[in-house]
C-alpha cells in the first residue's frame, strides 16, 4: 500500500478514470497533498493510471474508504451515480468534490448536501469557469452595480459532439439514468450556471427540447426563456448538434450598459460614463484578462486548502444545485408545455 508520507498534506483519491484524468494530473501538482490512489469499476484502467503514478489501485469504492490516510475524495463518476458515492464517502468522513453536474435530482444534492454538513466535512462542486480570470472581471462588475438595472441575459451554447461520443464509456452520456439529460445538463450546465451566478435567483422557466442529430434518449437541442427573480429575463440555447462546434457565449444587459463573453474571454463591454470607449479597449486588450487558465487546477488547489485549513471551499457543493434546477426546469416545461415556477 502506498502510504501517505507527511501526515500535514491532504491524503487524496480519484473515483472515475473518464473526466478523473484531469482530476489526477490536477493533484499531482497541487501543494499540499499527496494522491494515494484510484479507483474505477474498470481493473485494466485503475492499474494502468496505479502503476503510471506510482500509487495504489482499486475497483471497489468501498475498500478504499477503509483507509484512514485518504483525507479527500474526487467523485468523477457518471452524473447518476454521484450520490451513492458521496453518501458512502460521508458516513466514512472524508471530504469530497464533485464532477458537475453534482448529480440528476435536486432530491440527491438535497441528501448529499445535508450528509456532508451535519458532519463538519468540506463538499465542492467542480464549476471551473467561475474562476477564469474574464468572468472573475465580469461578475465584479455585476455585482457593484456598474451595469445598473439588469434586464436581459443570453446565453449560447453551441457545441458539436459525434454518435461515438456518445457511446463510448458504456454509453452514459445521453441517458436519464446516468446523465440526467443531453447537451443541457451535461454542455450547457457550466454557462446556466454562471447565468444564474451574475443575475441571481431564477423565477420560472419556459423551455423546449428535442434530439436533432443524434440517436440518444435525452436532448441534444434545447431551448428557454427565463424569468429572474430580480425581474431581468434571460434565454439559453443548448445543443450538441452544432457543427462544427461554435463555443459559448454569454451576453447581459442593464440600463447602464453591457458585458458580452466568448468562450470565456471579454468580447464586449460597453458601460455608460466619459470614458466608455478606452474602458472597453482597456478590458479587452488585457492579455491578464483574457486568458485561459487552468481553473480546474485552481479549484482541485483550493479544496485542498478548505480541507487543511477547516473552511468551506469556493465553490460548496450547496452552490451545485442551482443550475442542475434551472435545466430540470427546463425539461419539466418542455415534457408539459408550460411555464415551470421555481419559486
Amino acid at each position: 500500500m502506498n502510504k501517505k508520507r507527511d501526515k500535514s498534506n491532504v491524503g487524496a483519491a480519484v473515483v472515475g478514470l473518464g473526466r478523473g484524468q484531469t482530476h489526477v494530473n490536477g493533484l499531482l501538482r497541487a501543494k499540499g497533498a499527496e494522491l494515494l490512489a484510484v479507483c474505477d469499476k474498470n481493473k485494466e484502467a485503475a492499474d494502468r493510471f496505479a502503476s503510471q503514478h506510482g500509487i495504489d489501485a482499486y475497483t471497489d469504492l468501498s475498500s478504499l474508504l477503509e483507509r484512514e490516510d485518504i483525507d479527500l475524495i474526487h467523485v468523477c463518476t457518471p452524473s447518476g451515480l454521484h450520490t451513492e458515492m458521496l453518501l458512502q464517502i460521508a458516513e466514512a468522513g472524508k471530504h469530497a468534490i464533485t464532477e458537475k453536474p453534482l448529480d440528476i435530482t435536486l432530491d440527491r444534492i438535497d441528501m448529499a448536501v445535508e450528509a456532508f454538513a451535519k458532519r463538519n466535512l468540506q463538499f465542492g462542486c467542480i464549476f471551473q469557469i467561475r474562476l477564469m480570470p474574464a468572468i472573475r472581471h465580469m461578475k465584479q462588475a455585476v455585482d457593484s452595480g456598474r451595469l445598473g438595472k439588469l434586464f436581459m441575459a443570453n446565453a449560447h451554447i453551441h457545441f458539436y459532439r459525434t454518435q461515438e461520443y456518445y457511446e463510448q464509456n458504456g454509453g452514459w452520456r445521453g441517458t436519464w439514468a446516468w446523465d440526467g439529460g443531453g447537451s443541457l445538463m451535461n454542455q450547457a450546465i457550466h454557462t446556466i450556471d454562471l447565468m444564474q451566478w451574475m443575475l441571481g435567483p431564477v423565477e420560472s422557466v419556459i423551455g423546449h427540447t428535442q434530439v436533432s442529430t443524434h440517436r440518444i434518449e435525452t436532448e441534444d437541442t434545447g431551448v428557454a426563456l427565463l424569468k429572474f427573480a430580480n425581474g431581468a429575463c434571460g434565454t439559453i440555447a443548448g445543443t450538441t448538434s452544432a457543427y462544427p462546434g461554435f463555443g459559448t457565449s454569454l451576453d447581459i444587459y442593464g440600463e447602464d450598459g453591457g458585458i458580452g463573453m466568448r468562450n470565456n474571454q471579454i468580447t464586449n463591454w460597453k458601460i455608460r460614463g466619459d470614458q466608455m470607449a478606452a474602458e472597453e479597449a482597456a478590458v479587452i486588450g488585457n492579455a491578464e484578462l483574457n486568458v485561459t487558465n487552468d481553473t480546474t487546477g485552481e479549484q482541485i488547489q483550493d479544496m485542498i486548502d478548505a480541507v487543511r485549513n477547516n473552511r468551506p471551499p469556493l465553490i460548496t457543493g450547496k452552490e451545485g444545485r442551482d443550475a442542475v434546477e434551472i435545466v430540470l426546469a427546463i425539461y419539466e416545461s418542455s415534457r408539459t408545455g408550460k411555464e415551470v415556477r421555481l419559486r
